[in-house]
């Protein structure tokens, strides 16, 4: 932005004879009084207009309504908005603020600093992600347990991404999460970490042809594959998840196929208090291509390896699991159909003598009418988790959806996809270009009597021995998001469950209210 410049009183006349704008000529008699006035007051009135430069400095208003001068030639027109902001921080692409005329805020300068003026891909960058959310239960753990509240929290991150050149990047998130409020303290692992290190990885191109490339990355990262069913950010939690080790990514034509060995990330409280989990492994290989048999089809071909030293099933107790994981996902999008459709198997062991056999079905399927000026997406979901069938036996049916999507049913999530049918019909409505409305109704039953309710993190959240009835919950929601601009998102949900008879069984039989409300800040 163009400076304010005070001009003394001998080159008056000359700026006069140039013609210069009145608003210079008032600023240079405000100053030839100045000159003459008190010390006093020409101090407080330094200090006054130093506060208000600095104010529209911030608020990215020019002092004076001058013609700027004509960019250089060699600087092109900005060739669009800035692009949206990602869901993984690393993935925001900075290069747009190579161009000194895509940086029209004050804070764009920070998107892209030059490290070497003939190569643009030497920069660094720095940005920041804020939420601040409110959250309400009327009745937390599905009504057992006493009257709920309105808490608190807070998740701040702060991001530096260096590049040098195309082959070597280097990236770092600090972050802290906290509650405040909240009846019975933060939940363990969820709520609060005071501050700490969420990502800090290199990437190191190993080879690159074209479009084609091979890349490993190294460190403490999120990771999140295909449609999160198994492996996500966990963003509806106050705490992200991250995780440690290595990830080998291969891109060749219309393949990607990704291998990795990682250890989650422990969420102690307290500063700089989270090793990975020693007690917990992951590994495995993920394929994407595109699948021509399906209209305008792609197809996700997928293995994990999870080694957990302890995890409970209800009616069994806790121990060691090994489990295998193989599975596809058949989507795409057309005209007006989308579709998302992905089956699973597990095996492997638990405790010394038991063995692993699961599964689980899901399919979603949408229906947009674009013409419409509410745009509406008309969609369905069902699916379904195995449970336990016979916890005296020696086959562990429980499956097990690793690192899921938290925000999936809801954001209440007060049960994981274990043991689990629901169906789920909703709509996306868009009120606005900027507002959007998704009513989002859903039904859960057990799948098999014989077994409980679990948490995400594996935890059993209510025992199945009481009852032999299947049908849970009805929940009536439904969501709210505003796109305030680029970098302000408001979101809110509200839920109402009402038991079914598995909890009217199993618990005091409470219906149960939910409400959460946040504002996502972006730089």
């Amino acid at each position: 932005m163009e400076s304010v410049h005070v001009m003394p009183i001998k080159p008056m006349k000359e700026a006069t004879a140039k013609k210069l704008p009145d608003e210079m000529l008032r600023s240079a008699r405000f100053a030839a009084v100045r000159e003459s006035g008190c010390a006093p007051r020409r101090a407080g009135l330094a200090r006054i207009a130093r506060i208000l430069g600095l104010f529209m400095l911030a608020a990215g208003v020019p002092a004076l309504p001058q013609t700027r001068e004509p960019a250089p030639e060699a600087q092109s027109a900005c060739p669009g908005p800035a692009p949206a902001f990602t869901q993984m921080t690393y993935d925001e692409n900075n290069l747009y603020f190579a161009n000194p005329n895509c940086r029209t805020e004050f804070l764009d300068r920070l998107k892209y600093i030059p490290l070497r003026g003939d190569n643009e891909n030497y920069y660094i960058s720095f940005g920041v992600f804020i939420r601040d959310r409110g959250e309400y239960f009327s009745h937390f753990d599905l009504g057992s347990a006493p009257d709920g509240n309105a808490y608190l929290m807070q998740r701040y991150f702060v991001h530096t991404d260096l590049h040098l050149g195309e082959r070597f990047r280097f990236f770092e998130e600090l972050a802290s999460s906290l509650e405040t409020g909240r009846n019975g303290g933060p939940r363990s692992g969820l709520d609060e970490k005071q501050l700490y290190v969420h990502q800090g990885f290199f990437d190191i191109g190993l080879w690159q042809s074209g479009k084609d490339s091979l890349t490993l990355r190294a460190g403490r990262q999120e990771f999140a594959l295909g449609s999160e069913n198994f492996v996500s950010t966990r963003d509806g939690r106050n705490i992200r998840r991250s995780l440690t080790g290595f990830r080998l990514t291969w891109v060749k034509g219309d393949w990607k196929i990704d291998t990795f060995a990682m250890r989650p990330t422990l969420d102690n409280p307290g500063n700089f208090n989270d090793p990975p989990n020693h007690a917990s492994s992951f590994w495995g290989a993920y394929v994407v291509r595109p699948f021509a048999f399906l209209p305008e089809g792609n197809v996700d071909l997928y293995y994990f390896g999870l080694d957990l030293q302890k995890v409970h099933f209800d009616g069994r107790g806790s121990g060691r699991e090994q489990r295998e994981t193989v599975g596809t996902r058949l989507w795409g999008t057309t005209e007006h159909w989308d579709y998302n459709n992905e089956f699973t198997y597990q095996w492997g062991w638990f405790g010394p003598v038991d063995v692993i056999r699961a599964w689980a079905i899901s399919t979603e399927t949408a229906y947009r009418i674009d013409s419409n000026s509410l745009k509406p997406r008309f969609a369905f979901r069902a699916m379904s988790f195995s449970g336990d069938q016979n916890p005296s036996s020696r086959t562990v049916g429980t499956f097990n959806s690793i690192f899921e999507k938290g925000p999936y049913f809801s954001y209440a999530e007060v049960f994981a996809r274990r043991n689990l049918i629901a169906l789920q019909p909703y709509v996306e409505l868009h009120l606005s270009k900027s507002v959007t409305l998704m009513p989002n109704p859903a039904f859960f039953w057990r799948e098999s009597p014989q077994d409980g309710l679990y948490t995400v993190g594996n935890a059993v959240v209510l025992t199945g021995q009481n009852s032999n009835a299947r049908y849970i919950a009805t929940q009536a929601s439904a969501q709210l998001r505003w796109k305030m601009n680029r970098n302000l998102t408001w979101f809110t949900e509200y839920a109402h469950f009402f038991p079914g008879e598995f909890l009217k069984q199993s618990t005091s039989g409470t219906n149960m209210n939910f409400w959460t409300g946040w504002l996502d800040i972006r730089y």
